[in-house]
């Protein structure tokens, strides 16, 4: 019968020890890594060090754990029909170009866009707001130009693209207005163009962009019940097939003034970015 040697069972003794702390190490990092991919937002950094080659000298130190930065989310407005404007009946008066329109950015839908920048930056968001005139020099060709605009947006890459616009008044639309707070709120509305018409070769993901547009609205009446008066599908495109999501917002009408606008603006901000929370 073979004899073990003192050697061999100290040996063995040695790699047994040198197994456990493997298996040791192995647990913990199983256990650091793991906590870091569920967290999704974390750095973490790690000293791994011997002090000297007896493997029961080897142990790991978490030297610190940082939160990596958010990701920050982009929203691209721009104005088709830059001009559009409001009733001035609240003082708010300006140069028409023509009945409720007026190249006047700070009165025209442009104001709106840029008050909502603000309140969207206010909140994190990077927002590119694009003040081209793309109304002239003739209306009827407006999404013509609009369309580069767009274009170059979506080569940049934005969560959200915005096409930002006033309708015009109808009885049938119901309530003009909708009281919080003490103060009078003009209606949105929003248009998602499904491509069906003729000439369209390029048709938009409209069912993307519908499902953009039903939480906004949706956010929107969570805030105040009747602030959003819905989606509206028609056949145009209205260019929503050149960068997805994308969706047109009708901000009031023409019998709204621009003070019912602009309290509204810090409504339609959260509802962004309740739909921009859908992302993470």
């Amino acid at each position: 019968m073979h004899r073990l040697d003192p050697g061999d069972d100290m040996n063995f003794s040695g790699r047994i020890k040198r197994a456990a702390v493997c298996l040791c190490a192995a647990f913990i990092f199983s256990i650091i890594w793991s906590l870091a991919y569920s967290a999704s937002a974390q750095e973490i950094h790690i000293n791994l060090f011997e002090e000297q080659p007896n493997p029961s000298s080897f142990h790991i130190e978490v030297i610190a754990v940082h939160a990596a930065e958010e990701r920050k989310f982009k929203v691209y407005i721009y104005h088709t029909h830059t001009h559009e404007a409001y009733d001035t009946r609240d003082g708010n008066e300006y140069k028409e170009t023509e009945k409720w329109r007026t190249a006047d950015s700070n009165y025209s839908v442009v104001r709106l866009g840029s008050e909502l920048r603000k309140a969207l930056e206010n909140a994190g968001i990077e927002v590119m707001h694009d003040l081209s005139d793309y109304e002239m020099p003739k209306l009827s060709s407006a999404y013509s130009r609009s369309l580069k605009g767009l274009e170059e947006a979506a080569k940049v890459g934005y969560d959200l693209y915005i096409d930002l616009h006033r309708d015009s008044y109808s009885e049938n639309n119901g309530p003009n207005t909708i009281e919080k707070k003490g103060e009078n709120l003009g209606r949105f509305l929003f248009l998602i163009g499904k491509g069906t018409g003729t000439g369209f070769d390029e048709k938009p993901d409209w069912e993307a962009n519908a499902k953009a547009a039903q939480i906004i609205s949706d956010a929107l009446n969570d805030q105040a019940t009747g602030l959003s008066r819905g989606i509206k599908y028609k056949s145009g495109r209205y260019n929503q097939h050149a960068a997805m999501p994308s969706i047109l917002i009708e901000a009031g009408n023409n019998q709204n003034t621009l003070s019912e606008m602009l309290h509204t603006v810090p409504y339609l901000a959260h509802a962004i970015c309740v739909y921009l929370d859908t992302l993470k």
